[in-house]
């Protein structure tokens, strides 16, 4: 008898983690802790799940986890996980949260993390768990088919096809039909418009950064389409793209994904040695990027030929010549929205224009309704969404919505 159970963000946005079980082999699928938790000042385990055999000082009763991508909402709660569990997921992901996660306080290294390739498959128990690469906001992630007998399950994790690597997305539609998708509709309560492709975005960040003005953009060190469309808009413009020492440990956790990526010590780009809590926290290995380092006074004495990756410290020494600036936010424009959104805080007091250019690291109505007809399945599982309700007249397939810790038989 097999199991499946959506322990949170069955109707909800983030927060994922999904257990599918059969007989006493357990594995979970994401680890996440809910969005709300970033305003908030509880511990990670004032959000644990309601599953018992998982947590430090427990008997482990669960085979192991499977991680779709490094972000929050579905890594965050590792910290409570007990480390004889095995955490399965691919090698950026286990860099990011080895060697990046520790600068904001998140300690992951009693976590006996487990790299997987692309298309690899592993057996536990009586299950078969292959990883599928999607096109995410993240680097290098994965959705999973999970088989259990004549059963074929497939978890899509976050995704998109309108990024750097939408090609992936589109193999999965050569998946085998699945008998349950367990499909995110992140962006289902949004616009019903097509999103807008990283390739056509770095277009529009060219116009935008041709600018007489010296630009300040921001948008997440993390998010690799986004620093590869920056940096080629900078290299096309013949302008140096100025990020920080931050920046620059977070690009070598890629390394060793493509030589074209980008690194710190490329052309076109230069290090302003930020003096700010991250910066410390690299300690002796900020000195590697020495070479490449620039003042402000170098930079302010030729606005024209920089851009500048957005940090704290560099906006506060360039905000004395507010007549040479722009700023650009080149991220979810719902941060905007809150309250003490430094940036937009000094957009308003400096009187200066700010320019939003971002596109979503979510699939679009129509990139989700062309993987249901692709993959053709035999129901739907709404997760990581607040239209679960909505699913079955968008998707016009058998539809099934839980409720967050309901297990139903599969």
């Amino acid at each position: 008898m097999s199991n499946l159970i959506i322990h949170r963000a069955a109707n909800e946005i983030g927060g994922n983690c999904l257990e599918i079980s059969s007989n006493k082999t357990r594995l979970l699928f994401d680890f996440g802790l809910p969005l709300t938790s970033i305003k908030e000042k509880n511990p990670p385990a004032f959000y644990r799940f309601a599953i018992e055999g998982v947590y430090k000082n427990q008997t482990p009763q669960v085979s192991a986890v499977f991680l779709t991508h490094a972000h929050p909402d579905h890594y965050g709660l590792l910290t409570e996980l007990n480390p004889e569990i095995p955490v399965y997921t691919s090698q950026a992901t286990i860099n990011l949260l080895i060697n990046i996660a520790p600068l904001f306080g998140n300690d992951f290294s009693h976590i006996n993390f487990i790299p997987l390739n692309s298309y690899q498959t592993i057996k536990i128990g009586p299950f078969t768990v292959k990883s599928l690469p999607v096109d995410h906001s993240a680097v290098q992630s994965f959705a999973y088919q999970i088989k259990i007998g004549k059963k074929r399950l497939l978890y899509t994790g976050d995704l998109r096809a309108h990024g750097k690597c939408a090609y992936l997305t589109k193999k999965l539609y050569k998946t085998p039909s699945p008998d349950y998708l367990i499909l995110e509709g992140t962006s289902l309560n949004r616009s019903s418009k097509r999103l807008e492709t990283e390739s056509d975005l770095q277009k529009r960040l060219v116009k935008a950064l041709s600018c007489r003005k010296l630009p300040i953009i921001y948008f997440s060190a993390q998010n690799l389409d986004r620093f590869v469309s920056v940096y080629k808009a900078a290299k096309s413009l013949n302008k140096t793209l100025v990020i920080d020492p931050y920046t620059c440990f977070v690009l070598e956790q890629f390394t060793y994904l493509s030589p074209s990526i980008p690194q710190w010590d490329w052309p076109n780009i230069r290090v302003y040695f930020a003096n700010n809590s991250l910066t410390k926290k690299l300690g002796k290995h900020k000195f590697l990027y020495k070479s490449k380092k620039i003042s402000p006074k170098e930079i302010l004495n030729n606005p024209n030929k920089f851009i500048i990756k957005d940090n704290f410290i560099i906006r506060r020494k360039l905000l004395c010549e507010t007549n040479k600036l722009c700023l650009i936010h080149s991220a979810w424009e719902g941060y905007l929205k809150e309250e003490d959104n430094a940036f937009k805080k000094d957009a308003e007091k400096f009187n200066l224009r700010l320019v939003t250019l971002h596109t979503s690291g979510h699939g679009d109505l129509y990139t989700l309704k062309k993987i249901v007809k692709n993959l053709a399945p035999r129901m739907i599982i709404p997760i990581h969404t607040i239209c679960a309700e909505k699913y079955q007249n968008i998707f016009n397939t058998n539809t099934l919505v839980l409720k967050d810790g309901k297990p139903i038989k599969i």
